[in-house]
């Protein structure tokens, strides 16, 4: 069911977008570990605090500074901008340009087509969250020796790579689900967007904090990580909604018509 020449031709075919995001993310966590400072941030969330929005959450400690400002803000936004560009990519675009119909002229079927694409994302996210965490751990250690625990930022990092995994899945379904491009995106992009904007109004209001049971971020729920909460059960509905809706859009894409 694995096409191995197939996810060569992925791996290539994508190498570019796979390489810029990597690349910015790498980067900007090592920006992160590098300007931090206990006394500075203690200062900036005390004034923060006092306020009566805080914008920037727990920033008192490099763990609480790296899971507000880089998984909150960058690594959401970046892997999320991943998984709309590739999980359209894979099928509706190729649907919508004529290229699926060469790629299943081959010995490949359309089942194959799809789960190879599958572990092609999952495998390239995987890659992903794992270059940010020793990235992260490689710079912590350089210019912060001692102030990341590990294990926290293992979690954080897990727990962001599996809200991915599903925001990806949800880009995938849309991609199978449809033949035209722009209403893959509309779906797939859309929900991903209107999940980052709740996310975000969430916070700025009490009286919109409602917005938090609408977006599945909140699953991602790194105060929890951090503070040794409770948090697995959170992760495993993002892990059931990825295996559920990856399958789904396996099924789907075998039994529709394509305008081949």
């Amino acid at each position: 069911m694995f096409s191995k020449p197939l996810f060569i031709h992925l791996i290539k075919s994508n190498a570019k977008v796979f390489s810029i995001i990597a690349g910015a993310l790498t980067l900007l966590i090592g920006i992160i570990m590098s300007v931090f400072t206990p006394d500075t941030m203690k200062e900036i969330a005390q004034t923060s605090m006092d306020a009566p929005i805080n914008p920037l959450g727990d920033i008192s400690t490099l763990v609480a500074f790296t899971a507000n400002q880089y998984f909150g803000n960058f690594a959401l936004i970046f892997a999320m901008i991943y998984s709309i560009i590739i999980g359209n990519k894979l099928i509706a675009e190729q649907v919508d340009k004529g290229s699926m119909a060469y790629h299943l002229s081959t010995p490949i079927t359309r089942t194959q087509y799809t789960l190879t694409s599958l572990i092609y994302v999952v495998s390239s996210l995987l890659a992903l969250f794992i270059l940010i965490f020793g990235a992260g751990v490689g710079v912590a250690e350089l210019v912060q020796p001692g102030e990341l625990p590990i294990d926290t930022f293992f979690m954080l990092t897990a727990g962001s790579f599996l809200l991915h995994l599903a925001i990806s899945s949800i880009t995938f379904f849309a991609s199978c689900l449809f033949n035209r491009s722009s209403y893959s995106l509309a779906l797939g992009a859309g929900l991903t967007v209107f999940f980052f904007a709740a996310n975000m109004l969430s916070g700025m209001s009490d009286s919109l904090e409602v917005l938090k049971y609408t977006t599945i971020i909140t699953l991602f729920d790194s105060e929890a990580i951090i503070q040794g909460g409770d948090y697995g059960a959170q992760l495993f509905i993002l892990v059931g909604l990825s295996i559920v809706l990856y399958l789904v859009g396996v099924v789907v894409f075998k039994r529709k018509d394509l305008p081949l």
